[in-house]
């Protein structure tokens, strides 16, 4: 008996194109890596991943959806993290501000967001933008930060509740998140002993009358 194939359609519910309502609730340290784009020559990047919730419009079993991106972590006024960061709260960064950033503080604050639909079908995230009510939210999805320094804390003799408990965070993570964090230069400096990577000190406390 000869094997046919057909295309089939995508059975995962997707979210719809346009505006939505959503609220952040993980933001995730993916680490840094060295990148090459085009003919350019390769660059350190730290990824971060950031993910909200579709609070008003849900999958057919009542929970709500998830859309997310992944951004170059930079408060650099080109960074598209930046940009959306800025249209996201609906002001720029005072200089002040830009000294540091506690990523964080976008845990439960809602977002406008657009989104539009890749040839293939699948969701992304076109822009961000400030919403009426504006305003920490609760979510319906247990909300973290994945501190990838905490984590590999774990591995080189700093263990505590708090590695442990970063430990439990890394598992639930999608396969493709947990491969990108583990092939990190922090990653690798923790379990193999590597030069780790210099990072920037910051002071993230500053006060504001928004969320973020």
């Amino acid at each position: 008996m000869g094997l046919n194939l057909k295309a089939e359609g995508n059975d995962f519910e997707q979210l719809s194109a346009g505006q939505h309502l959503g609220v952040c609730y993980r933001i995730v340290d993916l680490g840094t890596r060295e990148e090459q784009y085009k003919e350019n020559p390769p660059k350190k990047r730290t990824l971060i991943h950031v993910t909200w919730e579709t609070q008003e419009e849900l999958m057919e079993d009542g929970r709500p959806f998830a859309t997310g991106r992944s951004y170059t972590a930079s408060l650099n006024e080109n960074a598209t993290f930046y940009k959306d960061l800025v249209t996201w709260r609906g002001k720029p960064f005072s200089e002040e501000e830009l000294k540091g950033f506690d990523v964080s503080k976008m845990l439960g604050v809602p977002a406008n967001i657009h989104i539009e639909h890749n040839d293939d079908g699948k969701p992304r995230i076109k822009n961000i933008f400030k919403p009426d009510n504006f305003k920490r939210t609760e979510t319906i999805n247990a909300a973290f930060v994945f501190d990838l320094d905490i984590y590999c804390n774990e591995f080189n003799g700093n263990s505590s509740d708090e590695t442990k408990a970063m430990c439990d965070i890394f598992a639930e993570l999608p396969e493709w998140q947990r491969n990108l964090i583990e092939d990190s230069y922090e990653y690798l400096a923790a379990n193999d002993g590597a030069t780790p990577v210099e990072e920037d000190v910051v002071d993230p406390d500053f006060d504001d009358d928004i969320p973020f």
